[in-house]
């Protein structure tokens, strides 16, 4: 019965961590600072038809943030990627 009562003693005395309080995690892509939430629109493909970087882009040009693009593109290519098309302004951030 006390190590019970000392068990939940233990888990009432640890501080909870809320998630909400939290800073939204943030990364920087060439020049652009983005977070998870950060909206994004995509032009036509401008790739040429067929070759890998095409594909790519016609998987994660569905995503409509950036936690969606991470989620679409998790090859080593997908902040290079990212990257290239914001220049490019084959990708804007919205």
């Amino acid at each position: 019965m006390a190590n019970s009562a000392n068990a939940s003693a233990e888990t009432k005395n640890t501080p909870a961590t809320p998630a909400a309080t939290e800073a939204p995690k943030e990364y920087i892509v060439g020049v652009h600072k983005v977070t998870a939430k950060t909206k994004l629109k995509y032009k036509a493909n401008p790739k040429r038809k067929n070759t890998k970087a095409w594909l790519r882009y016609e998987g994660y040009a569905k995503a409509r943030t950036f936690a969606q693009y991470q989620k679409l593109n998790q090859d080593k290519q997908s902040i290079p990627d990212l990257k290239y098309d914001l220049s490019k302004g084959f990708v804007e951030i919205t």
